[in-house]
């Protein structure tokens, strides 16, 4: 090839002026277009000339629709029909773009997912000052349909509507003052088809792959839930294209047997639904359900599978095994009831939890025992409770308010109030208020009273902090509610009357005026936004009375707190009180100090003294 052969290629070259064509598909001839005369897309306008729109109605082949035809096509019943189709044709005449000055529509298509309805959102940057503004904007949007292959004139009567508006907007403004949003169009969507189905809801909070032996399940809940198929309804997209529904599948509603002394059956067009009369757990027995609250077995363990949920409902719980080679709960297995009774042992890692709680075996130093009120024979785990009596507590961990244990060696001891009948050894205890020993046999206990252990590590300063901003938000939002509380009162012979007229209207049978019925609905507002408020003050004031609680019990503990022995005092074990201000831990190693308590009293600085017990064992 000559080197200056790409001169005469050049030469050769179609140059591109204007071009009339008839076309179905706008995009694509303005892309071949483009392709041919190695023009961007970005240089090409094209301005419609004509337009023709073409139905098939079932085997019949396309016609073009006629008037009366034109009308049918916007109605429902035509469009959601499948053997119905539509298309259009275009006569276009394709030019080069040339910029006006005194129009620009700036700003972007929006589409749905289905394409059932487009939108444009015109920027008030946009120019639009130019006669016959209207129709300018019709053939603008018009085209913008054509070139995202939207049909025209086809579900796009509040395109025209908005239109009007946007002109009206123009010419008041002299322009726009903020963004407007164009319906280009806006067709039918499809209703889902609803496949029937039976969902056993009561096994909701089973994960994948989860054994449970139980399904609790609360009073009021739902337990099994019947759909019933709905066949749904065909839409068609701004396209014109058909968007079928899903076809509806055979389904047969089935006849589920259920105790009606604890379920009841509702049901309407859409639903059946089972739901439960009591707390309790799911039982399916003889192909029946019912619900059952009182539950015994010998063991739980990986056949038998986890009890979860039983705590939130009422299922009292009894667990047999009580061989004491053998875990009543096993090791790794999770036991919740409200109401719970443990023959036996407790395993390896294994988690129990319950409102009320009585263990005759033993806890595996592994374990973790959650309870309100807890009963142990002998505790070598951990347990978090509120109330707690231990008969034997070995080496394990309590957190609770109020502790009593008969006989300890080792372990700890956090809570509020606590007492042993017989201390061994090793043994470390944080209170509140107390700790009382009634027979001390052992060496190298810790008795500490720490209102930061016990209170988990409360911050004083944070305290103070969060009181003064809830007395903060206490004044603002009481001025809030006086403001408010002025309005009423100014208002309230105006809407006395208003109310008045409104019900002696009523009783004439006199229709009541919007305006009089807004007025009422607009002090009955300021009215229900001042109660909230009033609420709001209350719940404010609770608060405010639960910070000064605890701040009270910080500052004040240490000094009413009490360290009593009921039996002479052996030597090495330690007494201690944490300070909180300023941070510093008062210590005593006891000797023979024979019968006595401990408590910290306020001199020049603060000290431990030795306090007389009386017969009971008081201070």
């Amino acid at each position: 090839m000559g080197i200056f052969d790409f001169l005469k290629k050049e030469e050769n070259k179609e140059e591109f002026s204007e071009i009339i064509l008839k076309t179905e598909n706008v995009p694509q001839t303005l892309l071949d277009i483009s392709k041919k005369y190695d023009l961007p897309l970005s240089n090409l306008d094209f301005e419609l000339l004509s337009y023709k729109t073409f139905v098939k109605m079932g085997d019949t082949d396309f016609v073009e629709a006629d008037s009366e035809t034109l009308k049918l096509i916007e109605h429902e019943n035509f469009l959601i029909d499948e053997h119905n189709e539509i298309k259009q044709s275009y006569e276009i005449k394709v030019k080069k773009y040339r910029f006006e000055d005194d129009f620009e529509i700036i700003g972007e298509m929006k589409t749905n997912k289905n394409l059932t309805k487009a939108e444009f959102v015109i920027l008030k940057s946009s120019k639009l000052n130019i006669k016959n503004l209207k129709e300018k904007l019709i053939d603008e949007f018009n085209k913008k349909k054509l070139k995202n292959s939207l049909l025209i004139n086809l579900c796009d009567k509040n395109m025209k509507e908005d239109i009007n508006k946007l002109v009206s907007l123009v010419l008041i403004e002299e322009g726009l003052s903020q963004d407007f949003k164009i319906e280009l169009c806006k067709c039918i969507d499809p209703k889902p088809t609803i496949q029937g189905r039976v969902e056993y809801t009561y096994k909701k909070h089973k994960k994948e792959h989860e054994n449970l032996y139980i399904y609790p399940i609360k009073k009021g809940e739902t337990i099994i839930e019947i759909i019933k198929p709905k066949p749904g309804t065909n839409g068609r997209n701004c396209k014109g294209e058909i968007i079928k529904a899903e076809p509806l599948l055979e389904f047969t509603i089935p006849d589920i047997a259920f105790d009606e002394k604890t379920i009841k059956k509702e049901e309407n067009e859409e639903r059946i639904v089972f739901v439960s009369l009591k707390d309790g757990y799911v039982v399916k027995e003889d192909d029946k359900f019912e619900i059952k609250d009182q539950l015994e077995l010998r063991q739980v363990n990986i056949k038998t599978g986890n009890i979860k949920g039983a705590d939130e409902s009422d299922v009292k719980m009894k667990i047999n095994e009580s061989d004491v080679l053998k875990e009543a709960v096993a090791d790794g297995m999770v036991v919740e009831s409200k109401e719970l009774i443990i023959k036996g042992n407790v395993g390896n890692k294994s988690k129990v939890k319950a409102k009320t709680l009585k263990i005759e075996g033993q806890t595996h130093q592994n374990s973790k025992i959650l309870a309100i009120e807890a009963e142990i024979n002998v505790h070598k785990g951990y347990l978090k409770a509120k109330n707690v009596t231990i008969n034997s507590l070995e080496s394990g961990r309590i957190v609770a308010d109020k502790v009593y244990v008969k006989r300890a060696l080792g372990g700890e001891i956090v809570a509020k109030e606590i007492e042993i009948d017989m201390l061994l050894s090793h043994v470390k205890m944080y209170a509140l208020k107390k700790i009382k020993v009634n027979v001390l046999k052992g060496e190298e206990n810790l008795f500490c009273i720490s209102p930061k252990k016990v209170l988990k590590d409360t911050d004083i300063k944070k305290l103070e902090t969060e009181l003064e901003e809830v007395r903060r938000d206490i004044r603002r939002v009481k001025e809030e509610a006086l403001k408010i509380k002025k309005i009423l009162l100014e208002n309230k012979r105006g809407y006395l009357e208003l109310k008045k007229t409104y019900e002696e209207n009523k009783k004439r049978g006199v229709k009541n005026s919007p305006a009089l019925i807004t007025k009422l609905k607009k002090y009955q507002e300021i009215n229900k936004k001042y109660l909230k408020f009033n609420e709001k003050i209350m719940n404010l004031k609770l608060k405010e009375e639960e910070i000064l609680e605890t701040i009270d019990n910080i500052q004040n503990a240490l000094y009413n707190a009490k360290i009593i022995n009921c039996s002479a005092w052996t030597p090495y074990n330690r007494i201690e009180f944490e300070l909180l201000e300023p941070p510093v831990t008062l210590k005593y190693d006891t000797k023979d100090d024979g019968y006595c308590g401990f408590k910290l009293r306020f001199f020049e600085f603060p000290k431990i003294v030795k306090i007389k017990v009386d017969n009971d064992c008081g201070s």
